[in-house]
């Protein structure tokens, strides 16, 4: 089928959605065009003659061609619908990146149908939303976010290399001051000629960054000793000490700069950032020269419950919260169906707190509902970002503390995560306790039917360690059960413990319900549960809860396989 031959493609089935598209295009083995759209015709600005002659190789950049090779190589094989995103010059000029899907043509043995969409503006627009993320609009400067990852970069150099990285945070001296005597455009003025001396001040190879406000961080790497560190922050603060001028006024400002010299200690970011913090206070102190260095101090080993109700505050405000996942695999194949997510708290100064601590203290403290709810939002969003990457998880279960289940708000903070996300609700699991649903079956079957209405899934934690009836748990919409982790590990010597699982997996059988064992450890273990009839399990016989991008890695590696959804 030659190009003077459209008259004759009428019955295309493509032909309905032509216009809607900015390229089409039909072509053989060799790339030569057979036809194209009207509107590609307009969309890569040729004429039809010349389009006889070239092929699609020909409109690709050099450097993009083994992209396109690729894809119409592996739609030619596999017969399946390829992607990829590349340049196409338009008339002979300029590139345009284009998203093209290649396809075997089912009517045509031998051809390929190419479908193009301009994404040009979207890259455009996403470049400048990368560098809004991580730039401060005032100065130009990097902000704390790229703060962070030039921290840890910079410790691994220094961890690789075998030297010291120096973080200092210079904070100028009740700025709040200058806005209130000048407004705040002057105030931003004198900040951003600031930014300036500061640049001025550091080589090339020192980072810079507008952390908030008033204060910058600046990083210095391959630092030979304290004394350089401190002449450093001389010069800055003598920088920044040289006379300002506004409306013919002249200002003078002092500052304060705390230090912390790493990795002389295995210090995460946060920590670290923490450190220059109380280094920045301590210099407060100081009477002239306002500098110091971060002083390790004794930290209690048992913390008194107020000191961290208040940090848990902080910690909420900081960041220093995050989400673990850790695998549920089926047990004969280890293919995961889903992902348990677990809520981890670093406390900078005291590392990492236990759960069991700090979600009591959030409860008391009234701080549990919304740190439940953004775990369900992070873990809907953490799916579908996933979901991009082309790692397809089924679901990811979630925990439900007993005060969230009680609060009224608790139905609309789920509406909520999948409204925000748009998550669909299947892929949820709940996990609530039997205590939970004990306490008041009348409101928990009310409110299960609700959110399971919604298509949100229920899951039992800690099965058998509770007093539920087998009447309650079939008055219940529930969808699973998870055997406790301490009817597991004495598993291969207790008969109790074997008869104990064997009447769970009978009665989970029986209502129809999926039975996940926790706390898998030994291989002696999983064949005990598989032989039980148990099919899906969780432990560190699999894989221990991870952060998203270990996770990620090693799904990406192929050592988790994800079960087909």
């Amino acid at each position: 089928m030659r190009l003077d031959t459209l008259d004759r493609v009428c019955a295309d089935p493509v032909a309905s959605f032509e216009s809607a598209i900015d390229f089409f295009a039909r072509i053989d083995q060799q790339g030569r065009f057979l036809y194209i759209s009207e509107p590609g015709l307009a969309f890569i600005g040729y004429h039809r003659e010349y389009l006889r002659i070239v092929t699609l190789r020909d409109l690709v950049p050099q450097e993009d061609a083994p992209l396109l090779e690729a894809c119409l190589r592996q739609a030619q094989q596999t017969g399946e619908v390829q992607k990829c995103t590349l340049h196409l010059i338009k008339t002979l000029t300029y590139p345009r990146l284009v998203e093209l899907r290649v396809a075997p043509d089912a009517t045509e043995p031998g051809q390929l149908l190419v479908v193009g969409h301009d994404v040009s503006a979207w890259a455009d627009n996403e470049q400048c939303l990368t560098y809004a993320m991580y730039h401060d609009v005032l100065t130009g400067l990097d902000n704390l976010a790229s703060a962070r990852h030039e921290i840890e970069r910079a410790k691994q150099e220094a961890l690789d290399k075998g030297y010291r990285v120096a973080l200092l945070q210079i904070d100028i001296d009740e700025f709040h001051r200058v806005n209130q005597a000048f407004g705040y455009e002057a105030g931003d003025r004198i900040l951003h000629e600031t930014a300036l001396r500061l640049k001025s001040a550091c080589h090339a190879r020192e980072f810079v960054a507008r952390c908030y406000s008033d204060a910058f961080l600046i990083l210095l790497r391959d630092v030979p000793d304290r004394d350089y560190v401190e002449e450093f922050a001389r010069r800055v603060s003598d920088a920044i000490q040289l006379p300002y001028s506004h409306e013919g006024q002249t200002l003078q400002l002092s500052v304060r700069i705390g230090a912390v010299l790493f990795p002389d200690r295995a210090n995460g970011c946060d920590q670290l950032l923490h450190h220059v913090d109380e280094a920045l206070a301590q210099a407060g102190r100081n009477r002239g020269y306002s500098f110091a260095f971060y002083e390790r101090r004794a930290v209690s080993s048992r913390p008194d419950t107020l000191r961290l109700e208040s940090d848990l505050h902080s910690g909420i405000r900081n960041g220093e919260f995050s989400l673990h996942y850790q695998p549920i695999v089926e047990a004969r194949n280890g293919q995961v169906t889903g992902i348990e997510a677990l809520m981890r708290w670093h406390h900078p100064v005291l590392g990492a707190v236990s759960p069991e601590i700090f979600i009591s203290l959030a409860e008391s403290a009234g701080l549990i509902n919304f740190l439940g709810g953004w775990a369900l939002k992070n873990a809907c969003m953490q799916l579908m970002q996933w979901d991009a990457r082309g790692i397809h998880l089924q679901y990811a279960s979630v925990n439900v503390s007993a005060q969230q289940f009680r609060d009224k708000r608790f139905p609309a903070a789920v509406r909520e995560a999948f409204k925000l996300t748009g998550l669909a609700p299947r892929r949820i699991v709940l996990e609530i306790t039997e205590s939970v649903l004990m306490e008041d079956p009348a409101h928990a079957k009310t409110l299960l039917e609700e959110l399971t209405d919604l298509g949100v899934r229920f899951a039992v934690d800690d099965f058998g360690t509770g007093y539920s009836s087998l009447a309650y748990l079939q008055s219940f919409p529930l969808a699973a059960l998870k055997i406790d982790r301490r009817f597991i590990s004495n598993l291969p010597s207790s008969r109790n413990d074997q008869a104990i699982v064997d009447a769970i997996v009978g009665l989970a059988g029986t209502l129809g319900l999926d039975l996940v064992a926790e706390g898998v450890e030994t291989e002696a273990q999983r064949d005990l549960l598989v032989a039980s009839g148990c099919e899906l399990i969780q432990g560190w016989l699999i894989c221990k809860a991870l952060p998203i991008n270990e996770l990620a890695h090693k799904f990406e590696t192929g050592e988790l396989r994800p079960l087909a959804s």
